[in-house]
């Protein structure tokens, strides 16, 4: 399937599975001929050996603004047999999360980054996009007692960090970062 006909297609399947309470705008779409393809896909690249002009490129970048854009999203890979690359923070020095040799998408959580902190019931609740540095201001924000075991960098992504199981320097005392999820 030409590149064209498959972004089209794409994009059907992509509106088709979108909740149209939440629909995705085309701002959230980024294909190698807009102008801001580039400047997403190098924003959280940080081994520049993966910034080059022979890297693989996806063939689109979805950075969802809602989570059923996310579901959406993977449901029109599904269908059209696209792999999915997922990055969160963009921590990523090996291009795992961004870089394949056979045709893929990127799906950029950077736009997903809402953190709620209930001191209540001493939960929070954070998008896979958020950076550790953000989880841990809006926790300091709320209590000078309370922490979250997880890592040192504070521009690391939440969603990778915690796919990657979190490791930190509490880990001895609490555990990994994973060891604390309520799902």
């Amino acid at each position: 399937m030409a590149g064209n006909s498959l972004h089209e297609s794409f994009m059907y399947s992509l509106l088709n599975y979108s909740d149209p309470s939440y629909p995705i705008t085309p701002s959230a779409i980024h294909t190698p001929d807009t102008l801001e393809f580039f400047s997403v896909l190098q924003s959280h690249i940080r081994n520049l050996r993966f910034d080059t002009p022979q890297t693989p490129k996806p063939l689109l970048i979805i950075t969802p603004t809602h989570v059923s854009h996310v579901r959406a999203a993977v449901l029109a890979a599904q269908k059209h047999n696209l792999r999915m690359k997922i990055r969160s923070g963009g921590h990523d020095y090996e291009g795992v999360s961004y870089v394949s040799e056979t045709p893929f998408l990127l799906l950029d959580m950077q736009n997903l980054r809402a953190i709620e902190i209930d001191m209540a019931s001493e939960t929070a609740w954070v998008q896979a996009g958020a950076t550790l540095g953000e989880l841990y201001y809006q926790i300091s924000r709320k209590s000078k007692v309370h922490g979250f075991p997880a890592g040192v960098c504070p521009s690391v992504g939440v969603g990778g960090h915690l796919s990657g199981g979190g490791y930190g320097n509490m880990m001895r005392k609490y555990g990994l970062s994973v060891d604390n999820i309520v799902d």
